[in-house]
């Protein structure tokens, strides 16, 4: 394996690296060449999350309105078909 020398490098970046060096649990040098391959294309993300997270809170006003518009319709009981 080669090795390259960053000369230069801006400080605020070089926290950010450390961070997330430390968020993954890695060295920064598997940090960075995670953040390289990622950033070429050369591999997947490290982090790739199978949840629904990312869409948690992209609803905006208009949406949710119509989501409970739509679905009011649940709240209602049929009483010729549900008798206690």
């Amino acid at each position: 394996m080669s090795q390259i020398t960053l000369r230069d490098l801006p400080v605020s970046l070089e926290r950010e690296i450390r961070r997330e060096a430390e968020r993954r649990g890695l060295s920064l040098n598997k940090t960075i060449i995670g953040i390289l391959e990622q950033g070429l294309g050369h591999s997947p993300a490290t982090n790739k999350k199978r949840d629904l997270s990312a869409l948690a809170g992209t609803w905006d006003d208009a949406a949710l309105s119509e989501f409970r518009e739509s679905t009011s319709v649940f709240e209602t009981i049929d009483s010729e078909i549900w008798q206690p």
